[in-house]
């Protein structure tokens, strides 16, 4: 078979396995504009469609889609969110989120190796979606297809079944919501051609594609993890605080991505902590007049944060800054403000 992971989990599944199946996306793999995301989105009609095809089975699916972010803070979020579940099939969706984004093929490839590291044998499947009065293929349309035809990996392509449907008199309007985001209509249509070719692919015939031992990248991010700054903030400076329950909208709620937090007790609080890296940023929550943060590498500014919002609410907010050769480095987040400012985690490679 020319997708060997896949075909296999099939057998396993008709044989009646417990699987663990992962979404890894933005907004539309959690659900945005569907009436009902755990139920009506594309995530929820496939699964649904496992569970019917392969009564046997038993499918676990996890939620690791955030809004508004791409591969870029999904490969930092890999330990905890995805391979935390000894996934079977995951499927990746960050073609619309990371269409601005230069570092898409590193990205995602740095999410590839981690996948193969901890377990090669798990399933993965690129998703490709568009977005647009015209449902255009983005940027990373090619790039994502590329990868995964270099990794041996099969991706599915909305996009052309969409514009086809599109020519035959399907306008926009009566399967997305805002341009973007589908609406339940256009989550069926989704899950349909995914559905079809999950099917399809499974059966596919020929050689596979041996998984590349060299990088075809810099591949700086197959190191990518987090630090959970509560585990190594001392008493003093910062005490621990629980994530917000609020968010500007769901998906984006920060005790839904933050396990814990910190917050200052004092302005200039600073923590220390000593790491190996060639990068460094920072997992926070962003609020309205939240306040500045700086990380430090060896006594020199790396970053200077905001994070302060427009919006009601509060929201999760990322950076992250390379800072040369893997060495080790003393690392320091300095809150210039006591006062709205609260961090999650540490970002490094």
């Amino acid at each position: 078979m020319k997708y060997p992971q896949l075909s296999q989990l099939v057998a396993r599944m008709t044989a009646g396995d417990r699987v663990n199946v992962v979404f890894l996306g933005g907004s539309i793999t959690w659900g945005a504009a569907a009436t009902d995301p755990p139920k009506t989105s594309y995530r929820a009609l496939v699964t649904s469609w496992l569970e019917t095809q392969f009564p046997k089975a038993h499918v676990n699916s996890i939620d690791a889609a955030i809004g508004g972010t791409g591969s870029k803070l999904g490969v930092f979020r890999m330990d905890r969110d995805v391979t935390a579940y000894d996934p079977d099939l995951v499927i990746i969706e960050f073609a619309v989120n990371d269409s601005e984004s230069p570092d898409t093929t590193e990205t995602m490839e740095g999410i590839l190796r981690k996948l193969h590291a901890h377990n090669p044998e798990t399933a993965v499947v690129i998703l490709v979606l568009g977005a647009g009065g015209d449902y255009a293929a983005l940027p990373t349309w090619t790039s994502h297809r590329c990868l995964a035809a270099s990794f041996g990996l099969p991706c599915i392509d909305v996009v052309s079944p969409i514009q086809k449907l599109m020519k035959e008199g399907l306008s926009t309007t009566e399967f997305l919501s805002d341009g973007c985001h589908p609406n339940d209509t256009g989550y069926r249509l989704y899950a349909d051609i995914i559905r079809g070719e999950l099917a399809r692919l499974a059966k596919e015939q020929g050689p596979p594609v041996p998984f590349p031992p060299r990088p075809l990248t810099e591949n700086r991010f197959a190191s990518a993890h987090m630090i959970e700054l509560s585990t190594v903030a001392g008493p003093g400076e910062w005490t621990p605080e629980a994530p917000s329950p609020q968010g500007t909208w769901f998906d984006h709620q920060p005790s839904r991505w933050h396990s814990s937090a910190v917050v200052p007790t004092r302005a200039g609080a600073t923590l220390k902590v000593r790491q190996t890296c060639s990068g460094i940023g920072l997992y926070f929550e962003l609020t309205r007049d939240g306040g500045p943060f700086v990380i430090k590498a060896d006594g020199e500014t790396v970053l200077e944060i905001s994070t302060s919002m427009d919006f009601p609410g509060q929201r999760v907010g990322w950076t992250f800054s390379p800072v040369g050769a893997m060495k080790d480095r003393l690392i320091e987040l300095i809150a210039p403000r006591a006062e709205k400012t609260k961090a999650a985690y540490l970002l490094l490679t």
